[in-house]
């Protein structure tokens, strides 16, 4: 007998058999047991998911000898005539090669003939999109209102180019994608009823290149068994399938959160120089990222990576050195980078590129990370401008060289500070004070000079310009002085430069003359004098 493809050898024979459709056949066992079968059915969705295989079990529902049943016996000559593809009462149409008007009418014209061994003729058109309009309009009074004997079963990988004057005339299943752990399952058991031994992991990696197709996966395992036999190692079928090793993956997600640029650029290389795909690595590792995220948020969410549980592990401990908010940040990048490294004319540079530039990337804090940070902040601000630094907590206060803190014992007398302590103080002092009130104050300051400074009572001796709005700019000056200094900070101010000396009693009642006195008047204010002058009169 001639060879024949895992897909053909072990296509499912009944409802039972289908794999990961579990909705649809169940609705079709229903209705097949309770007589309530459609005419007419839409079955789509993704190439290999088992639209065509369901069909032809559905056709055999009907017209086995003991049927219409949910169990096709697959035991009988129209059941084994369905298996094998030469009944009369089923006809399978090839939607691209006979697409147009002409075949539709065909089809019309030998619809109305009985069925030669069944109950039913059942017309299964495969990729039914490809019709042309005139061919769709030419089919709907058929599929609206068909003879009791037929039935329509559609299959198409694109619904949405259906007419929704067909669509509205079928019945409709969506078939889904298969998971890659139930693919993974039915690998394993094809392989031990050939006979072959293949590691698990290698398994799971033919499962994950299917897509969720499980022909695409038979096909795969065909390849691989072909090439290596039943010995075939995890590195040569992903060499096989052109897929990137999981190791590989992992050590490219490792060095990127290590940052470690060397380690990447030398995984690039080596994939380079075995013949991989570039552009196919990047999407593994696009979703490699993804799985990393996924094991970052919760035990329970091991179900939504498909990965081996050695790989979940090691995945899970990688997730757990780095925060979730970069991840996140992590495989925005990645996924915004696949477009540029489509259209870049040397793949393997704008890769590294992209990687080397993702690696750099800065990892983003949490919102409640940074809250707490800017409190800490707050907290030290209003303590004064001493920061926490060696064995001090968040909320003590260093003192700068040379100043006393609050509360400890002078190491000398009050005001006995250094000369140099005392100077790089007040320099402090006037370069925040500059920072903060870069105007007039600022430069009366910088006139005034500091005297010492004991008991958090600082003494400013006031240069000559302190005269103008003094009052003001003491009260401002007072509310710096804490901010740099101290919340218990006082001020003691005093004028700079010589004394005036006390007067005399006898020179303080220097006699005036009223002559004088007059004439100063009479500048002033102006008029005249109604009485004569006093003469030398003088006044006190």
């Amino acid at each position: 007998m001639a060879y024949q493809v895992l897909a053909r050898k072990w296509r499912p024979q009944n409802f039972e058999e289908v794999m990961g459709q579990e909705p649809i056949t169940r609705t079709l066992q229903n209705a097949l047991a309770a007589g309530r079968v459609a005419h007419a059915f839409m079955f789509s969705g993704p190439r290999g998911v088992g639209k065509t295989s369901v069909a032809r079990i559905l056709a055999k529902a009907l017209n086995c000898e003991a049927g219409p049943t949910p169990h096709p016996d697959n035991t009988c000559e129209i059941c084994r005539a369905i298996t094998t593809g030469s009944s009369l009462d089923v006809l399978e149409i090839d939607g691209a090669s006979n697409r147009g008007i002409d075949e539709v009418r065909d089809l019309r014209e030998k619809i109305k003939y009985l069925p030669v061994q069944g109950k039913y003729r059942v017309y299964i058109i495969d990729e039914v999109h490809m019709l042309t309009d005139p061919a769709f309009n030419a089919l709907l009074k058929t599929l609206e209102e068909p003879p009791a004997h037929a039935v329509f079963i559609l299959a198409t990988t694109a619904p949405h180019k259906v007419p929704v004057t067909i669509l509205s005339r079928c019945q409709r299943y969506d078939f889904r994608r298969i998971p890659t752990g139930v693919i993974q399952a039915h690998l394993a058991k094809l392989a031990e009823q050939e006979g072959w031994h293949i590691d698990p992991e290698g398994l799971a990696l033919v499962a994950r290149a299917a897509e969720g197709g499980l022909r695409d996966a038979q096909g795969f395992l065909d390849q691989v068994v072909t090439f290596g036999g039943d010995g075939v190692s995890v590195p040569e079928i992903a060499r096989i399938l052109g897929v990137t090793d999981r190791r590989a993956l992992l050590g490219a997600l490792t060095a990127i959160i290590d940052r470690h640029g060397p380690d990447l650029l030398s995984l690039i290389e080596a994939l380079y120089n075995q013949g991989h795909d570039l552009g196919r690595f990047y999407q593994d590792l696009i979703l490699y990222a993804r799985h990393l995220l996924v094991a970052g948020l919760h035990p329970e969410a091991r179900h939504l990576a498909a990965v081996a549980d050695t790989e979940w592990d090691d995945l899970t401990r990688l997730a757990r050195r780095t925060p979730a908010v970069h991840l996140h940040n992590l495989l925005s990048v990645l996924l915004q980078g696949e477009e540029e490294l489509k259209r870049a004319p040397q793949p393997r540079l704008a890769l590294e590129v992209l990687l080397l530039r993702v690696i750099h990337l800065e990892p983003v804090l949490p919102l409640a990370e940074w809250l707490a940070r800017l409190d800490t902040l707050e907290k030290r601000l209003e303590a004064g401008p001493w920061l926490a630094s060696g064995s001090a907590g968040a909320g003590e206060r260093q003192p700068r060289p040379g100043v006393q803190a609050a509360g400890e014992p002078a190491a000398s007398k009050p005001g006995s500070l250094g000369d140099a302590g005392l100077n790089d103080q007040w320099q402090a002092f006037l370069q925040f004070v500059q920072e903060k009130e870069n105007g007039p104050l600022s430069g009366k300051l910088a006139q005034c000079r500091l005297v010492g400074m004991s008991d958090n009572c600082l003494k400013i001796a006031l240069g000559r310009p302190w005269n103008a709005n003094g009052a003001r700019h003491e009260a401002r000056l007072q509310e710096l002085a804490r901010t740099f200094f101290g919340p218990e900070t006082t001020l003691e101010l005093e004028v700079d430069g010589p004394k005036t000396p006390k007067q005399s009693p006898a020179a303080a009642k220097k006699p005036l003359e009223m002559q004088k006195l007059q004439q100063q008047a009479l500048e002033i204010f102006g008029g005249e004098w109604l009485s004569a002058a006093p003469g030398k009169e003088e006044l006190e």
